[in-house]
């Protein structure tokens, strides 16, 4: 079958280990772009973040972000479709992490709640425009959830596996949720229904292309989905063995340029 629509993840897949996106993978995104295909990025980062990356390469204005929660535009970084929990359900998972000591990244629509904890690492350690120009910094942000009445879309919470066993042991019993994760330091908590896959066949709805049109390329456990809604699921040499055990195609690792290979295997 000819694909029409590559899906990609940002981290630990077009990025490499060093946050690079290599000149092979960029050239290797031109050239199928100039063979019709449809290049949509699919992230757990928030709109202004992916919106950064999207507008350096070559790919669609579309795309999906914060982990399957939205459905975005790149060009003017609006939303145009989000699944969200209900308050009440937010404000307990945030609890869970707020006064923990591990970074906490809290997505209402286009902005990304953050404590002061988490601030001073991100301040000295992350360097992304768009993720600093959309944070808002508040110690009490379950407070804040419950007194604006604000829907979350996403959180993320990264640090000591220990630390984030404890958080996870109150937000297991919560309704409504998924809980997924990116890496072992880390785990996300979304709407219960909402992930990469879901959104992505929304998104080529949108485009008039089929999820058996479509191949996807990730790496971590926030990929599953995707991988599994796809006719091409494609998984990275430095994904989990579980991630790899849904592909129909392993490439290289994001270090050796794997997302190029990919793409000149699939579409020539």
């Amino acid at each position: 079958m000819k694909y029409r629509l590559l899906a990609l993840d940002l981290d630990g897949t077009l990025l490499n280990s060093r946050k690079e996106v290599t000149p092979a993978v960029k050239r290797a995104l031109e050239w199928v772009r100039e063979r019709g295909v449809h290049v949509v990025l699919s992230t757990g980062r928030i709109v202004g973040e992916a919106a950064e990356f999207a507008r350096e390469l070559p790919c669609d204005d579309l795309m999906v972000t914060a982990g399957g929660t939205a459905i975005a535009a790149a060009s003017d970084e609006r939303i145009l479709q989000s699944w969200e929990m209900p308050c009440e359900i937010g404000a307990k998972v945030v609890e869970a992490v707020q006064s923990r000591p591990v970074r906490v990244m809290i997505y209402v629509g286009s902005k990304i709640y953050i404590n002061e904890y988490s601030n001073r690492d991100f301040v000295a350690n992350y360097r992304i425009e768009g993720f600093h120009a959309n944070k808002i910094v508040t110690e009490d942000i379950a407070g804040e959830i419950r007194k604006n009445k604000l829907n979350v879309t996403k959180l993320y919470a990264l640090g000591e596996r220990e630390v984030l066993e404890r958080a996870l042991a109150e937000i297991r019993p919560l309704p409504g949720i998924t809980i997924t994760s990116s890496g072992a330091d880390n785990f996300e908590i979304l709407p219960a229904g909402a992930d990469k896959g879901r959104a992505l066949t929304r998104l080529g709805e949108m485009l008039g292309v089929t999820p058996a049109e479509m191949a996807a390329i990730g790496d971590s456990d926030n990929d599953a989905e995707m991988l599994r809604a796809v006719g091409m699921p494609v998984a990275m040499g430095n994904a989990a063995p579980a991630l790899k055990a849904l592909a129909k195609y392993v490439t290289a690792d994001c270090d050796h340029d794997g997302v190029a290979q990919a793409v000149y295997h699939l579409f020539q």
